[in-house]
């Protein structure tokens, strides 16, 4: 297994390094590339990259850009001071680790992904696998701001190997102040993956990609979406009505089971 380079510091060393670091997380001034954090009628918002066009929350890092193998800190989270008021940001992750799988032009299901991805700050650890996972929470900075990068580390499968490819990790933020939770967002992995799967993959999100089937707009086409056929089953209902003939019925059943599974 690989561990962050924070992680195999000697402890001495990260005593007289962590009030240094903590110094800095907290006077730097916004960093691009960052996911900005914002709260707007009572709600978290993340937006950005910060210094770059809106991205619509799917955010960019890559693994070894800090010089190390398979470790990125990058993005980080960053709102400006006076954003909180006392208390603590955390996330929380909403599905599995995917990996995008070039050749079928898919998001592999997480029980298909035997690598891990590791999220950590100093002590708190939490590993992303196959299945939603509570996260951590920091402070808010005594200015009202939250300046944090977090330590992402692809771990290898039970023998340790660790896939090139781009891995995808969905998020969410909540705050301990009585403000309501972010809007889903995803963050996209860089591990030694080809330009081509990358670029796949960042296209997967746009929304003008058709995908039948995904009724609830969850970029999966599943039992959610069976169910909200089966209610409007003899219905006229055209959103439903995938085969266009004008009533929702055994047709569509068959082309929604066709459509099963992750968008394309």
């Amino acid at each position: 297994m690989v561990h962050s380079p924070i992680r195999n510091t000697p402890g001495s060393l990260v005593t007289l390094l962590l009030p240094l670091l903590l110094f800095a997380a907290e006077s730097m001034a916004q960093h691009p590339g960052d996911i900005g954090l914002q709260v707007s009628d009572d709600r978290l918002e993340v937006d950005g990259p910060i210094g770059g066009e809106d991205s619509n929350g799917v955010f960019y890092g890559v693994f070894g850009d800090t010089g190390f193998p398979g470790y990125t800190s990058n993005p980080g989270f960053d709102a400006l001071a006076g954003t909180f008021p006392p208390g603590r940001i955390g996330f929380n992750v909403l599905a599995g680790l995917r990996r995008w799988d070039g050749e079928l032009g898919a998001w592999e299901e997480p029980d298909f992904v035997p690598e891990r991805l590791s999220i950590s700050f100093i002590t708190l650890e939490t590993v992303v696998e196959d299945d939603p996972v509570e996260g951590f929470d920091l402070a808010v900075q005594p200015n009202g701001g939250w300046h944090r990068h977090l330590d992402f580390e692809i771990l290898g499968d039970a023998s340790g190997v660790r896939r090139s490819g781009v891995y995808r990790v969905d998020l969410s933020l909540y705050a301990t102040m009585g403000i309501a939770d972010s809007e889903p967002f995803t963050i996209l992995f860089n591990y030694d993956a080809s330009q081509a799967d990358v670029d796949a993959a960042i296209d997967s999100f746009d929304p003008s990609t058709p995908c039948p089937g995904d009724f609830n707009g969850n970029g999966v086409v599943d039992g959610a979406d069976f169910g909200i056929l089966l209610a409007a089953f003899g219905t006229k209902d055209p959103e439903v009505d995938l085969s266009g003939d004008g009533v929702v019925a055994g047709a569509d059943v068959g082309l929604l089971l066709a459509a099963w599974g992750v968008c394309p």
